[in-house]
């Protein structure tokens, strides 16, 4: 856990107030031109983050942090944080608006930290989306969660994804003939689909055409696809209770049914991955990678795509 606390108060510098209001830093003196507040020892002036918000209502100028009410000190903090590389404190707040029933916000902040820009950052999404899903597992697994908690952070995770995926949908629903076909899903009898739509998310903004099959699928039904579209791409998610024999099975049964007609490269990832060894699994397949991450597979298509 990291040094997370909900009560934590914020006060900002100048400089942090103009880019959260995005005004000049001569308007944030003028604006908060009052007795009262605090400098540091340097004379600079520290604003409280709610005195920030006030003002900013009163002036009709809105912000991200105004639909968190009184939880967007908590919000500020965990966003900071993300921005310096660090998705502990965004999930610590993730769980403790879960376990505080305010589930609403979990889907603000999820759609805020990576529906901005033209992509998501594979790291946020890595870090925060898969992040707390893990936390919320293993809280249902010590008994510190209920199976409605559950519940509630898959509906608001597997919303904001769905969210991610319709502004991408320029490029899902337009397949080009001139882009790379990938086929994505997981294999029975899996039925975790955060996984499969996450690298769904990246391979779109990477400019791929994407059949994602879901959840469970059979592996001739997968290779069918492959055959059927010419993909050069599978990429199939394995959560625990997975484990690397259960990957070793799926990759050797996916290369005695490939055309070699056909070649495509074969990439399995998720946390079933771990400890897993391909090596001299390979001769069925263009490229053969066990990955564990979406900053790693972002990497890899990189440098295969």
């Amino acid at each position: 856990m990291s040094s997370f606390a909900p009560s934590r108060p914020i006060d900002l510098g100048t400089g942090a107030v103009a880019e959260l209001l995005d005004i000049h830093p001569s308007t944030v003196k003028r604006w908060f031109d009052r007795p009262g507040l605090s400098t540091t020892s340097g004379g600079h002036r520290r604003i409280p983050l709610d005195l920030v918000l006030d003002v900013a209502r009163a002036r009709g100028r809105r912000v991200h942090l105004h639909g968190f009410g009184t939880h967007a000190g908590q919000a500020w903090y965990a966003m900071q944080a993300l921005e310096h590389g660090d998705p502990g404190p965004a999930c610590d707040v993730l769980v403790h608006w879960l376990r505080t029933r305010r589930s609403h916000l979990i889907g603000r902040f999820l759609w805020h930290v990576a529906g901005r820009g033209d992509a998501p950052d594979p790291g946020v999404l890595d870090g925060v989306f898969g992040g707390f899903m893990r936390r919320v597992g293993d809280g249902w697994e010590r008994g510190e969660l209920r199976i409605a908690d559950e519940r509630a952070a898959s509906r608001e995770v597997g919303e904001a994804t769905g969210r991610l995926l319709v502004a991408a949908a320029g490029k899902a629903d337009d397949p080009d003939p001139d882009r790379p076909t990938a086929v994505v899903g997981t294999v029975e009898p899996e039925q975790h689909v955060l996984g499969s739509q996450l690298v769904r998310l990246l391979l779109f903004h990477r400019g791929w055409n994407v059949e994602h099959l879901g959840t469970g699928v059979p592996v001739p039904e997968i290779v069918a696809t492959q055959r059927a579209l010419d993909a050069s791409l599978v990429c199939v998610s394995f959560t625990p209770p997975a484990v690397a024999a259960d990957v070793l099975r799926f990759i050797e049964a996916t290369g005695g049914l490939a055309d070699p007609q056909r070649p495509f490269s074969l990439v399995v990832g998720g946390g079933g991955v771990r400890g897993l060894d391909p090596s001299g699994l390979d001769e069925a397949f263009t490229e053969l990678a066990a990955i564990g991450d979406l900053v790693a597979l972002g990497d890899w298509l990189d440098e295969h795509g």
